[in-house]
């Protein structure tokens, strides 16, 4: 066997290894949230269960909400532009049955915020549960 061919694939292990020992010592990235697409929307989000920005538009970010328990976020829309308190805003749980409620205007669990959606999600019975759910600002 041609000793190019023996010393390929132990060159390929080692870079795979020195790659992982940089990313590692780096830290995990994590993926931006995909685009979405919402041609009549000012700005929209699909959200997971645990508050991961799966894809958006003019939304920045989605946290936790300031309070002790599941079913509490807040999404933070980008466009400055955008009056929350004023807008007309759609919020749906994906796929799951339970209850979703949005909040444009300013609210304690996200800290006052006049750039935030707080969103509560519960499950059929009314108790607060760490749901997935779209949100859109029409």
């Amino acid at each position: 066997m041609n000793s190019l061919v023996k010393r390929i694939p132990a060159f390929a292990a080692a870079s795979a290894l020195a790659m992982g020992l940089a990313l590692g010592s780096a830290g995990v990235a994590t993926a931006a949230p995909a685009d979405m697409n919402a041609p009549y929307a000012r700005a929209a989000a699909k959200v997971s269960q645990d508050s991961s920005l799966l894809s958006a538009k003019n939304v920045r970010a989605v946290t936790r909400a300031a309070v002790n328990g599941a079913g509490y976020y807040c999404v933070y829309v980008s466009d400055p532009k955008i009056d929350l308190a004023d807008a007309a805003i759609t919020a749906t749980i994906s796929n799951s049955r339970g209850m979703i409620t949005a909040i444009g205007a300013p609210h304690g669990y996200c800290g006052g915020s006049t750039d935030a959606i707080t969103v509560v999600t519960s499950n059929i019975h009314g108790a607060p549960a760490d749901l997935p759910f779209t949100v859109v600002v029409h």
